[in-house]
């Protein structure tokens, strides 16, 4: 089976896997899902986003992503 390498959404690295972010819509690399589950805003995070699916709502699009992830990585 052929991989192919995929793009980060938050820093634009290239990685081999993504996993989806907590506060956003964002596909993130390994390093950049490290940084986000040190973030004191994590937990709430996913707590809000458990709330929303048992309630039905399964396209919830995350709390939105903190200021300071954001400005970190702002691409100008």
């Amino acid at each position: 089976m052929r991989y192919n390498k995929q793009t980060c959404h938050r820093c634009g690295a290239e990685t081999n896997s993504l996993r989806a972010s907590w506060f956003n819509i964002h596909l993130l690399c390994c390093d950049c899902r490290q940084e986000e589950a040190a973030h004191p805003l994590y937990t709430y995070a996913q707590h809000v986003e458990f709330v929303k699916t048992q309630t039905g709502n399964y396209f919830f699009a995350g709390i939105g992503l903190p200021v300071d992830i954001q400005t970190k990585h702002c691409r100008q």
